[in-house]
């Protein structure tokens, strides 16, 4: 869980943090307050405020960059969804209500090679497994859509952020689009990768090149 904790500096009760939504096509990112507690930055639920993380799965390194996004996500508390399908760079990504449940779903992706996993508070409810590359599977369809069909069963349990975004797609409820809301060749602006020594936090403007921290 610590790989997605948010430290704040010493000594500070709030931080100014980046935020953005799914499919930000906002020349710039939003700026806010954030509480600090016990030396890490805290979600805003009443904001419609969780956290969003990218898990580097090319590099052997297992790198994490993490920040704050707005109206996407589980609203339950120890809640998670994670998937390795995340077009372009493909990389693990996870939005949760708490580090804990997101680490378990990244873990849980870990065990199966690759798909999907839903934790709800604190349990495992649901999982899909692409057992070729983390993308796809061999499997009869008959087989992967019965995961899917549990996988969208379990999703509605859980109580979802939502908050409109500039994609006509982008629908109250699980929030299976995610798996595109990381493209680097994407008419958006600001976006989270995977980090690098380029881009230390992963938090990058794709069309200038830009990188900024996700807390201050």
């Amino acid at each position: 869980a610590a790989d997605f904790a948010i430290k704040a500096a010493p000594g500070r009760t709030t931080m100014n943090a980046a935020v953005i939504r799914p499919f930000h096509w906002h020349p710039d990112f939003y700026t806010m307050e954030l509480p600090v507690a016990d030396g890490e930055v805290q979600r805003l639920e009443s904001e419609n405020l969780t956290k969003f993380a990218i898990v580097d799965r090319f590099s052997g390194e297992g790198k994490t960059s993490k920040m704050f996004w707005r109206g996407c996500g589980p609203r339950d508390p120890d809640s998670a969804v994670a998937c390795s399908v995340a077009h372009d760079k493909h990389n693990i990504w996870v939005c949760g209500s708490s580090d804990a449940a997101m680490a378990k779903a990244v873990n849980t992706l870990r065990e199966t090679q690759g798909g999907w996993a839903l934790v709800h508070r604190g349990e495992v409810t649901a999982t899909v497994r692409f057992e070729i590359g983390g993308l796809m599977s061999q499997r009869p369809a008959e087989a992967l859509d019965a995961e899917m069909q549990a996988l969208y069963r379990a999703a509605e349990q859980v109580d979802w952020m939502y908050e409109p975004t500039f994609r006509p797609r982008w629908n109250p409820g699980f929030p299976e689009r995610l798996m595109f809301a990381t493209l680097t060749c994407a008419p958006w602006t600001w976006v989270l990768v995977a980090p690098s020594p380029l881009a230390p936090e992963g938090f990058v403007n794709v069309g200038t090149g830009e990188v900024h921290l996700v807390v201050w």
